[in-house]
């Protein structure tokens, strides 16, 4: 032991994204990543272990920020085929680019969710294996020990795209401390992440299996022939939480009715570091950003409740790869400028809910669902009860 060398902290813990670089890099096996009262996870030191190397702050992308920068084109994106993007979270832009790299032999990271008790990333070298990749999952995704695969399949000269929030992508380019060519990074324009401790909880509100592979989750789907049906809007994008376990019926409640989502929704579960991230913004630390196009124009003539994927092209290596399968989806270049006003997170980071210091405090005492619920009630009852009045006033009164 040496306790005039060892690392007492990394980083400020508020500042800290649990992207786990610091315990891939560190090779005394002398960091472990924790769970705190709320479910995040974060390095703890064993200074029995510790030599007090440093190689664990200069891994860290808090302590060492990655280059942002501002993108360069902008396209809206959807797949060609009806039955293909029906399982996409979006327009299926992330599929398009995983099949690229895939058909050229490279290799694939990203996070998969067909264990709903253990969100986490895994290595793809296969198109069969990129659908274990596909959908939305609002839950922080375990990295575990990937970075230093990426780093095996980089040095054996293999193309790889790594897919992640944008925490996580600065997490692995911190942790690698050089460029690599042959690396490809993609990030999700994230809201903020809740726990896996959360998610597992929420899971066990209605279902007593044990076996996370039986059970699908699901937190938005696509409803077409709703509402107003024309070329653009054939349908819509519905949040909620849909559970399927079978043979137990299916659960489909809207999202307020659901604690895990409406907490997520209004922005009180998150980890700290969520309400200051620096990656809220415009300018981005990837090669390529994804996201919903939100605000999309009626001009670029999708049917957008079928969904369109937003795709940021924020480097010559992300073009790159997005010229190789620009022909093989339906893509329309479209102005950076509108993508940012469309999408809050491209402005800012979310706002963290009044609640949050009293949600952190019942949680660890009352658990998720009744903390959320006395967290969040005067949230709900504007939702249900005051906006519905609202508009049924200016209905009866003729107010558009």
């Amino acid at each position: 032991m040496h306790l005039d060398k060892t690392m007492r902290e990394i980083c400020p813990m508020v500042q800290c994204t649990g992207c786990s670089a610091c315990y891939n890099a560190c090779r005394h096996q002398a960091i472990n990543m924790t769970e705190n009262e709320l479910g995040h996870v974060y390095p703890q030191i064993d200074e029995d272990k510790c030599v007090g190397c440093n190689l664990c702050q200069m891994s860290c992308p808090v302590v060492n920020k990655p280059l942002l920068r501002y993108p360069n084109f902008c396209f809206a994106v959807a797949l060609l085929k009806d039955e293909d993007l029906k399982f996409s979270a979006s327009g299926g832009a992330s599929t398009a680019l995983m099949r690229a790299v895939i058909n050229e032999n490279g290799i694939v990271y990203g996070c998969t969710g067909e264990d709903v008790f253990h969100v986490h990333h895994i290595r793809v070298d296969s198109l069969q294996d990129i659908e274990r990749l596909r959908g939305s999952k609002y839950v922080q995704s375990e990295i575990g020990l990937i970075y230093k695969s990426v780093l095996a399949d980089l040095n054996s000269d293999k193309t790889v795209l790594f897919t992640g929030t944008p925490c996580q992508v600065a997490g692995l380019k911190s942790f690698l401390r050089k460029d690599y060519p042959k690396l490809i990074t993609s990030d999700l324009v994230c809201h903020g992440v809740p726990s896996q401790k959360m998610l597992t909880e929420n899971i066990h509100y209605y279902t007593s299996e044990s076996d996370g592979k039986n059970i699908k989750v699901s937190f938005r789907r696509k409803k077409c022939g709703s509402g107003v049906n024309t070329k653009l809007n054939s349908g819509r994008i519905e949040y909620g939480w849909f559970l399927r376990n079978q043979p137990y019926p299916d659960v489909n409640r809207k999202f307020y009715d659901d604690s895990y989502m409406f907490g997520f929704l209004q922005c009180l579960t998150f980890r700290d570091s969520c309400y200051t991230c620096r990656y809220a913004t415009s300018a981005r630390c990837s090669d390529i950003t994804l996201a919903d196009f939100w605000g999309l124009g009626d001009d670029a003539n999708y049917e957008k409740g079928k969904g369109v994927s937003l795709c940021l092209i924020n480097t010559e290596r992300g073009q790159s790869l997005f010229d190789k399968v620009r022909d093989k989806v339906n893509a329309q270049e479209r102005d950076v400028v509108e993508a940012i006003i469309g999408n809050g997170q491209l402005q800012k980071p979310s706002d963290k809910n009044n609640a949050h210091a009293l949600f952190r405090c019942l949680y660890p005492k009352l658990g998720l669902k009744v903390a959320i619920e006395k967290s969040l009630k005067k949230e709900k009852f504007k939702l249900i009860v005051i906006q519905p009045l609202k508009q049924n006033i200016k209905r009866i009164i003729g107010w558009k």
